[in-house]
């Protein structure tokens, strides 16, 4: 069953049933149930947790002494519908900030999360019509709510100018001036169907993978004309990211990344299988020479574009589906999963998981890399993190 145009009121459990297509009926109704109770055990357990740790912090640090560089830990802040919370104590990595918002900002799950600079972080929802714009320098209040998409976003992305782009299932692209007070400059039409990754070229161009099964190539500086279209995925396209060199990858629902080279006119030079399952992630590594796919069976495949696109390693301990890869620098790789971990694996140790943070108590939908060494991450507990 191929992805379809989503309602805002659905898009959940359209998320959800996408992840459990490549099951028979009886194994999604064994799925099904399965996450329903681990939904339930989750709540209890963080009940559970939640009324123990707190009592053992509350012992061990009296609260006006959780301070660590001028901030307070441990501290609930409430104020323009965020609620702040300063973490301690997360096994294998410290959690700096989980920002949540209220009712009225991020209800919907955390769809896609990213860097936008100066200390800024994007992000979008499942079921939610708005892209938030967060200034961690202020405690990560939100100080900015884009508004002009008529369904869910899906992904974002910055373009590193100062604009931000944005993809929903109302089949639109949509490009954001945060200089302008994040008026919207461009909506780019074309996609049949919901617009599921975005990705910055670095020359003006974005690209856009969606569930029509194509990827459109824009160029912004001639008023966001779709100047190519790629086929080739025979289901859709799950997510894309520029390797360099005017190249693009692909991860599809059809289990195969795909490698195209924009200046032959979009061919597709290379078709990489593997995967045994839809393919949800792609991101390229170091000088563009590696990419890193995350697949919802359970793995990560490292392929050498320079060697013929073969996998050169797997990695393996997620024990759910892979939702997010990306790059973290000196051949570090972090990964987010549908078992409510991340991963952070290092390459140049055969691919060993380093650590594995833990903290968050739904889906790990997206990873990013920050610049300064920090990582966030976006979850459907509707929360983001802010790892160091």
């Amino acid at each position: 069953m191929s992805k379809i145009e989503a309602s805002e009121d659905t898009m959940i459990a359209e998320s959800a049933a996408k992840r459990r297509r490549t099951r028979g009926p009886k194994q999604q109704q064994q799925e099904q149930q399965q996450e329903e109770g681990e939904a339930e055990e989750a709540e209890e357990e963080e009940a559970g947790q939640s009324s123990e740790e707190g009592a053992s912090l509350d012992a061990a640090i009296p609260l006006a002494n959780w301070h660590r560089q001028g901030a307070l830990l441990g501290d609930c802040l409430v104020g323009n519908g965020v609620l702040l919370w300063e973490l301690v104590g997360i096994v294998d990595g410290y959690c700096g900030k989980a920002f949540e918002g209220s009712t009225q900002l991020t209800t919907g799950h955390i769809s896609s999360v990213c860097d936008t600079g100066n200390g800024h972080l994007a992000s979008s929802s499942y079921g939610k019509k708005d892209v938030l714009i967060w200034d961690l320098s202020k405690g990560g209040e939100c100080v900015q709510t884009l508004t002009g998409h008529t369904s869910s976003v899906s992904s974002v992305c910055a373009m590193g100018d100062g604009r931000l782009a944005s993809g929903s299932s109302d089949r639109t692209i949509r490009i954001w001036d945060l200089t302008k007070g994040g008026e919207c400059v461009q909506t780019l039409t074309g996609h049949t169907s919901s617009v599921w990754s975005v990705c910055a070229m670095g020359d003006g161009r974005l690209a856009s993978g969606c569930a029509d099964n194509t990827i459109r190539i824009w160029d912004l500086d001639k008023g966001g004309e779709c100047v190519q279209t790629l086929t080739g995925h025979t289901r859709g396209v799950l997510s894309v990211c520029a390797i360099g060199d005017g190249r693009l990858a692909s991860g599809s629902d059809d289990k195969t990344v795909r490698i195209w080279d924009l200046s032959k006119g979009g061919e597709c030079v290379q078709t990489l299988t593997g995967h045994t399952s839809d393919v949800w992630s792609v991101c390229a590594m170091g000088d563009g020479r590696l990419v890193a796919s995350g697949s919802y069976d359970d793995t990560i495949r490292i392929w050498d574009l320079s060697n013929g696109g073969e996998c050169v390693q797997t990695l393996t301990g997620h024990s759910r589906g892979v939702l997010s890869v990306c790059a973290m620098g000196d051949g570090r790789l972090a990964s987010g999963s549908y078992d409510r971990t991340i991963r952070i694996w290092d390459l140049s140790k055969v691919g060993e998981c380093v650590q594995t943070l833990t903290g968050h108590t739904d889906y790990v939908n997206s990873v990013c890399a920050m610049g300064d060494g920090r990582l966030a991450s976006g979850s459907s507990d509707s929360t983001i993190r802010i790892w160091w």
